[in-house]
């Protein structure tokens, strides 16, 4: 009786083609899982630098190529409880470096700098003292990625991770609390070296009714 071998044959053939998409498949790992006591507040402007909200220092394997920085936040704009049109802008930085290296979000924004909380004051609840509680607190939630190697010298594997907050009108108060602050990391080579934090191709415009 003669036996069949197309199932075998199937399953090592999708076998090998599963090895080798997974031979591809950057696993990320996490190296800073992070909170930030407290409040933050400023009035620098984005243009001046802002102001730090977050330092610290990573170690991260030579064959990781890309770090992805990420913040969780709830964050406002009032000015002394009170309610005033402006915007809360953040920046990261790894090394020195804008993780951001691509175009800015808008023509004059500053670069590196990204507007995550805008609001005209009429869209903000006032706090008062009989409720203190009650504000436009607004979840933000951001995410950059940056190309990295290996630093000379001894400690070429540590890198510092900066996160800053900046007040877009540089005159009123923005606040930022309950922060969390995750870094990690992949490498992200071969066929999907493409697709290692660079510009994605722009999607074709759907044609005007």
């Amino acid at each position: 009786m003669k036996r069949s071998i197309v199932g075998p044959l199937a399953v090592m053939v999708v076998s090998a083609a599963a090895l080798c998409i997974a031979a591809y498949a950057g696993e990320v790992r996490e190296f800073a899982a992070q909170f930030v006591d407290g409040q933050q507040a400023t009035t620098v402007e984005p243009a001046n630098g802002g102001q730090p909200i977050y330092q610290g220092t990573v170690f991260v394997p030579a064959d990781v190529n890309i770090l992805e920085v990420t913040i969780s936040a709830t964050g406002d704009l009032l000015n002394g409880g009170t309610p005033v049109p402006n915007s809360l802008w953040l920046n990261c930085q790894v090394d020195g470096t804008n993780c951001n290296t691509g175009r800015n979000s808008a023509d004059n924004s500053v670069s590196g700098w990204v507007p995550v909380l805008s609001l005209s004051a009429a869209a903000q609840i006032p706090e008062t003292s009989a409720t203190p509680a009650v504000a436009t607190d607004n979840n933000i939630h951001y995410s950059w990625c940056v190309p990295i190697k290996k630093n000379s010298g001894p400690n070429g594997l540590s890198h510092s991770v900066q996160l800053s907050m900046a007040s877009g009108d540089g005159t009123d108060t923005v606040h930022i609390e309950q922060v969390q602050v995750r870094v990690g990391g992949v490498n992200m080579r071969g066929p999907n070296s493409a697709n290692a934090c660079k510009p994605a191709p722009a999607p074709t415009p759907v044609p005007l009714s």
